[in-house]
């Protein structure tokens, strides 16, 4: 967890800064994890948000989270606004450099006299919790309840007293400064490398702390303590001290650290610290402690919400592929049965020309083949009927075969386009840079309704009883107007999504789909005849339309819109490798007849190597 000793302590002092007096005047939880307080201070209101997920505790403060509470409320919750609705906030404390925060709060009971309720959050992994104390330290209820089933030291339970965590014994920053090497690093392990050493020894201190105290001494944090000279371990000994020294001076440096310096769309969050670390090179600053966590964590939500999507939607996708590939299979099996259809007439037609010499029962017989230079071919014949009956059923099974024949040729071709139109939802999937993208294909891949099967087509012919006449209001057309309301009102409770707009270099507005019904939607519908339609060649990617409105397009704009559709095309995007673009007018774009959604024909069309353009380097409209 990135949230250590050092920045709790900074973000107590902050915290109490901002709500010291401040009144409860709402509390909900958002979901099962997660408590936010709604605060009332001079006129300013203001939330804090509390989640204890065992993955990632978390901590926002800010004026407006827009979070809406369960319903109905948990147990949990309605306890807290028994005790602290209406409270006010005498101070926010913290342990020393422990992950703990303590909110001390007035309040009035039942009978109208002052008393003091404390709420303790501790950030920590997988065990974090959320309790609430009364004045002596017993507690009224906890978020998660701990019997001694699952810890005898430390139970937490309502009517139980609180039992803070166990002690670390680990040096404080403060008392660090008069100590020697020696006397610091003593709790590490013989195999502990120098980010475990230090974290180990000094509390609050987490291993990206670790890692810097390594970094300032010029070593590398992987190295063993123990294998180090004397002289490195003077020099580990002055870095830390020199970290510590900030921290009791109070030398903040809030920022947020990166894996690039440049803005881009495959940037990723690092870590958060109050502390400068100099062995992240790309870092953005904050002006306060609580602004830079509550950007880390929300870009942190978003990330996970984005991948926990995306992983949905790529399960669906895999489910639908697998069952098309199976569907493939079976025609194919289907389709080379068919193919035997020749073979069948080809026999029947030789035994009725030999009728007049097969006059006995036999298991087989070999006839010339007057269809390939009169060689002989065998027959296998059925004993028990003659040989014009041997002939009637081989005709049977030409005619049958062969429209299982043409009718498995259909649906081949069939599977083949939903395979073609799921690998392009896939390269959107794998192209998808934010949630409106996810929701595009979430949309797109909810419309996918799979094709009824003969089976259930002849069980649905038996439901309609033949005969029996329609009910009066199927009769009197409420039926199929209220079918109608339905799915007018369907289809405006869907979210509908915009298109990705971005600007040009030259002020053109190009326009990207996020999915296939978006593909065709621009380029068939909101395009003009003379704008410019690009596309990745001989591959799936997204429609990307530069709108003209009649201009001469600069050459730097069409680099920019090819550029695009090779990003969104997810080809050589590591690489930064050229791929080939096919661009035209629209005029020159149509839909084929019957084609899946984002399929389309084009023809008149140049062909540009460009490399894929990252789209965070242009401006979006």
């Amino acid at each position: 967890m990135p949230v250590d000793g050092i920045v709790i302590k900074n973000i107590r002092n902050e915290l109490d800064r901002e709500l010291a007096g401040a009144k409860v005047e709402r509390i909900i939880m958002s979901d099962r994890h997660t408590v936010v307080l709604s605060f009332y201070n001079r006129g300013r209101k203001t939330q804090l948000l509390l989640g204890m997920n065992p993955s990632m505790p978390e901590l926002h403060f800010g004026e407006n989270l827009k979070l809406k509470g369960l319903n109905p409320p948990p147990a949990f919750v309605l306890t807290l606004r028994k005790y602290l609705l209406g409270a006010r906030l005498i101070k926010v404390d913290a342990p020393s450099f422990e992950r703990i925060l303590d909110l001390s709060f007035e309040s009035l009971n039942d009978l109208g006299d002052l008393t003091e309720k404390r709420l303790i959050i501790e950030f920590m992994s997988r065990v974090g919790n959320t309790i609430l104390l009364n004045q002596s330290g017993v507690i009224h209820t906890a978020l998660r309840h701990v019997d001694h089933s699952v810890n005898r030291y430390r139970e937490i339970l309502p009517a139980h007293p609180y039992v803070p965590p166990p002690p670390q014994n680990k040096l404080l920053p403060d008392d660090l400064l008069k100590l020697s090497a020696a006397e610091i690093f003593q709790q590490q392990n013989a195999n502990d490398n120098l980010a475990k050493a230090v974290y180990k020894n000094v509390a609050g201190f987490s291993p990206a702390l670790g890692r810097e105290a390594a970094f300032r001494a010029g070593l590398d944090s992987e190295h063993i303590y123990t294998a180090l000279s004397e002289a490195e371990k003077g020099r580990l000994h002055r870095a830390l001290l020199a970290i510590c020294q900030e921290i009791n001076d109070n030398k903040l440096f809030p920022a947020l650290y990166y894996d690039d310096s440049s803005v881009n769309s495959e940037r990723q969050i690092i870590d958060v610290h109050c502390i400068r670390l100099t062995h992240l090179p790309y870092f953005e600053t904050y002006t306060s402690t609580l602004e830079a966590v509550n950007d880390y964590y929300t870009q942190i939500r978003n990330v996970r919400d984005f991948q926990t999507k995306k992983h949905s939607l790529s399960s669906r996708l895999e489910e639908k592929t697998r069952k098309t590939v199976r569907k493939r299979e079976l025609h194919e099996e289907d389709s080379a049965r068919g193919r035997e259809a020749e073979q069948h007439k080809l026999y029947g037609e030789l035994l009725l020309s030999n009728l007049h010499r097969l006059k006995d029962a036999r298991k087989s017989v070999i006839v010339q083949n007057y269809y390939d230079e009169n060689k002989e071919i065998e027959i296998v014949l059925d004993p028990r009927y003659s040989a014009a009956d041997n002939a009637r059923l081989y005709f049977k099974k030409y005619a049958r075969n062969k429209r299982r024949l043409e009718q498995a040729e259909k649906l081949l071709e069939e599977d083949m386009a939903q395979l073609a139109y799921l690998e392009s939802i896939k390269v959107s999937l794998s192209c998808a840079s934010d949630f409106d993208d996810l929701l595009a294909i979430e949309d797109e891949l909810s419309e996918e309704k799979p094709r009824p099967t003969a089976k259930k087509l002849e069980c649905e012919d038996l439901q309609q009883e033949p005969g029996r006449p329609a009910s009066k209001r199927r009769r009197s057309g409420q039926y199929k107007q209220l079918q109608k309301v339905n799915k007018q009102a369907e289809k405006a409770s869907r979210h509908e999504l915009l298109p990705r707009r971005f600007l040009s270099s030259d002020g053109f507005k190009i326009i990207v789909g996020r999915n296939n019904k978006q593909n065709d939607r621009i380029t068939l519908r909101q395009a003009r005849k003379d704008d410019l339609w690009f596309h990745i060649k001989n591959a799936p990617g997204a429609h990307v339309v530069i709108m003209a409105e009649g201009q001469k397009l600069p050459e730097q704009t069409i680099l920019e819109a090819a550029g695009l559709a090779a990003w969104y095309a997810g080809t050589n995007r590591a690489g930064g490798s050229r791929s080939s673009v096919d661009y035209c007018e629209v005029r020159h774009v149509w839909k084929a007849r019957g084609g899946k959604p984002g399929q389309v024909l084009y023809d008149n069309f140049q062909t540009i190597l460009v490399s894929p353009l990252d789209p965070a380097n242009l401006e979006k409209v």
